[in-house]
């Protein structure tokens, strides 16, 4: 049976910094290995999506694959949720919002499977009509510090309640999973068709999200890419894999 092509959107950097060791010049898109090493592990096919400047030609990329996943990265901008920044610590890439919002509609319209991972979670909210906290400081509610730099290798982690019922709990079969975490901003407003499939246990933060329509439109705060050998995010990974096989 042929493998199921999954797309992987990239991250983009784009300051220019001559002091690094290897100097950045050139903007350019990238993608940490572990996306790539979570899909081929589960038996899918990873392919990288380069942020496209041509919106018209996501038809043409969504014709070669047959599932999506929203990779982390920088912060989706605020004007996308009828904002402005309102805090210095919020990092925009233009390119990939237009690129990664006009994306994920498509994709769902075209009833192709989506998993969307940190970064990928908020933008998933934010694309069909969802809002975010732009920092954990502004949320008025006791809040975790949920922001660990990834340098840590993830030591940080926390309880998660998983909603009995949910997609996410058929896939995990558990009520409660320990997550690792590193970001620093959080669903507000939950999209409209969408429903929170977990909550951290200890504030009540938005942890997963899925689709209330039949279609696999899935998407988790945390980062189980890194830890992608461990039997909980095994799971997440193949079940991207098992939707896509339908397309």
């Amino acid at each position: 049976m042929k493998k199921p092509v999954i797309g992987i959107t990239c991250s983009i950097e784009e300051k220019e910094d001559r002091n690094r060791k290897y100097p950045l010049i050139y903007p350019f898109d990238y993608v940490k290995r572990q996306y790539y090493l979570a899909i081929e592990k589960a038996g899918g096919v990873p392919i990288l999506l380069p942020n496209l400047v041509n919106i018209a030609l996501i038809d043409e990329i969504l014709n070669l694959v047959d599932g999506l996943l929203m990779s982390g990265g920088y912060d989706v901008h605020p004007q996308y949720f009828g904002e402005e920044i309102l805090r210095s610590n919020v990092k925009i890439t233009p390119d990939r919002d237009r690129f990664e919002l006009a994306l994920v509609r498509k994709a769902r319209d075209k009833g192709i499977p989506i998993l969307g991972i940190c970064r990928g979670h908020q933008l998933i909210n934010v694309a069909f009509g969802g809002t975010l906290y732009q920092d954990i400081s502004l949320r008025k509610e006791f809040t975790l510090e949920h922001k660990i730099k990834q340098s840590s290798r993830f030591k940080k982690r926390h309880q998660v309640i998983i909603k009995e019922g949910s997609k996410l709990f058929s896939i995990l079969r558990k009520k409660e999973i320990e997550v690792n975490t590193s970001h620093h901003q959080l669903i507000k407003k939950i999209a409209p068709g969408f429903a929170a499939s977990a909550l951290s246990k200890e504030d009540g933060v938005i942890e997963a999200l899925e689709s209330l329509e039949d279609n696999y439109l899935l998407s988790v705060q945390w980062h189980p890419e890194v830890s992608f050998k461990e039997k909980n995010s095994k799971a997440i990974f193949a079940s991207l894999i098992e939707a896509a096989k339908g397309v």
